[in-house]
């Protein structure tokens, strides 16, 4: 006797209950981003004459100097990974095509340069903070 499969909504996707934990863990941080972002738009549009409080800050203030060194690890660390990824997805495309090396290589190549000028115009960004 033939058996057949139950057809619902989500035909050809993935159980929804079975996602991977990097999935869990971008959509929480994407949902802290956003309540942060919301939660401080209220004191963003706040002026001094609509009588919010204005926030004088000193010309020279030290406490960016640990941030901007987290943020310039953090920056080298993803350009590393992303490059690390990038090399072993282009050795195992090469080990599977062996006659596509060439053009795998120069894709890997030209993707790392982006990558590596993207990590340096973050590096960048950081530092003039």
């Amino acid at each position: 006797m033939v058996q057949f499969r139950s057809i619902h909504a989500s035909f050809g996707k993935e159980n929804p209950d079975m996602t991977s934990l990097a999935e869990k863990s971008l959509r929480v941080a994407l949902a802290v981003v956003l309540m942060l972002g919301i939660l401080t738009v209220p004191a963003y549009a706040a002026s001094p004459s609509d009588g919010g409080a204005a926030v004088e800050v000193p010309a020279e203030t030290n406490y960016w100097k640990p941030l901007i060194a987290i943020g310039a690890g953090l920056v080298t660390i993803g350009g590393g990974l992303g490059i690390g990824k990038l090399a072993a997805a282009a050795m195992e495309g090469t080990a599977r095509q062996p006659e596509a090396g060439g053009d795998i290589r120069t894709s890997m190549i030209i993707a790392a340069a982006l990558i590596e000028g993207f990590t340096f115009f973050a590096l960048i960004v950081c530092m003039t903070l």
